[in-house]
């Protein structure tokens, strides 16, 4: 059974939840922005499942509200900051906002984060700056949960990628994680009791498995095999240890209740009109991909889709009819607000 709620149902549930925790109401609103535009999408792993673990957290002092990042800029185009345990969303968000001015000027600016918590779906991030016209890559590292190409165990993290560039009416978004499924979709099968699809995941004896108990207690696949792998890893040292944090084994703190984060997360922000084709490239971008969605379906396909537009169509969809929920999950959400808001 599943329960249907709207966008402004489930914001106001989760700010609720964390303000009654303690957050100021921006952490709070950015945070339900992000969980609510992942359930919008149908990227359930990153929604809203995910607040009783963060309300544990919170409660457990491993993730601290109101806090107040230390930035430090270390050249006029790089500004890392340590978010001090804090919210990872508000945190990345409020900090891209203010890198856009440098990105504007020198053409490029990046910036890293250490010491927050997980930042959630990163597409939501590269989708903000590609709205304001600029072009931005984002990572972010998670715990190991990825066997290596021709591995038994997890070493890797799902590591995922999103790629941000503006196009008309919207921008173009990749968003992607380096493993076939992220855990939190394993888990999301797991509550609507349903089997995962075959090649996502092995178990604790590195059998292929499509039991979602089993996957949980063994590893996700790479995507693609050794390319999944090599890009994995290859994010694992860039997002990981550039901003000064962890990589590997070390990462923790985004699905538990136990240890502080130790994600890292790269985002690299680009000012297309610092290069010869910026002026034309939002309709270069729509011109290709309008091309490439009016080409000829392979069989089995009724047409052909660019990366992002089921997401968005499914997004469309929701905003009028509402977000799906198992029971369980909005039940448990909705038990937070009355235990803690009383």
């Amino acid at each position: 059974m599943s329960i249907t709620v709207s966008r402004k149902e489930q914001m106001d549930l989760i700010v609720a939840v964390l303000c009654g925790l303690g957050a100021n109401e921006e952490e709070a609103t950015i945070q339900a922005d992000v969980w609510t535009e992942a359930d919008l999408r149908g990227i359930h792993s990153h929604g809203i499942q995910r607040l009783p673990v963060m309300a544990t957290r919170i409660q457990k002092g491993l993730l601290k509200v109101n806090v107040k990042p230390e930035l430090t800029w270390s050249t006029d185009s790089v500004l890392n900051v340590d978010g001090k345990d804090g919210f990872g969303t508000a945190i990345s968000e409020t900090c891209l906002r203010q890198l856009t001015p440098a990105a504007r000027k020198h053409g490029v600016a990046i910036l890293t984060v250490r010491n927050a918590a997980h930042i959630g779906m990163v597409g939501y991030y590269a989708e903000r700056r590609a709205q304001e016209g600029l072009i931005c890559l984002a990572f972010t590292t998670t715990e190991v949960l990825v066997h290596p190409f021709g591995g038994a165990e997890a070493l890797v993290g799902t590591n995922p990628i999103a790629i941000g560039i503006p196009s008309t009416p919207g921008p173009f978004l990749l968003d992607m994680a380096t493993s076939v499924s992220a855990m939190g979709r394993i888990i999301a099968f797991k509550h609507r009791g349903e089997k995962i699809p075959e090649g996502w995941a092995v178990d604790k004896d590195g059998n292929p498995t499509t039991d979602p108990e089993a996957a949980l207690h063994g590893s996700l696949s790479p995507a693609g095999g050794p390319k999944g792998y090599g890009l994995g890893i290859s994010i694992a040292m860039l997002a990981g240890l550039l901003p000064g944090t962890a990589c590997g084994r070390e990462v923790l703190g985004t699905l538990d209740t136990e240890f502080r984060c130790t994600v890292g997360d790269l985002f690299i922000v680009i000012d297309p009109k610092a290069f010869p084709g910026g002026e034309t490239l939002a309709a270069g971008v729509k011109k290709y991909l309008d091309e490439l969605r009016a080409s000829r379906p392979g069989t089995g396909f009724k047409q052909v889709s660019v990366p992002g537009d089921p997401e968005s169509r499914l997004r469309e969809e929701r905003l009028v009819s509402g977000i799906p929920h198992p029971e369980e999950v909005w039940h448990a959400a909705e038990q937070l607000r009355s235990t803690i808001c009383k």
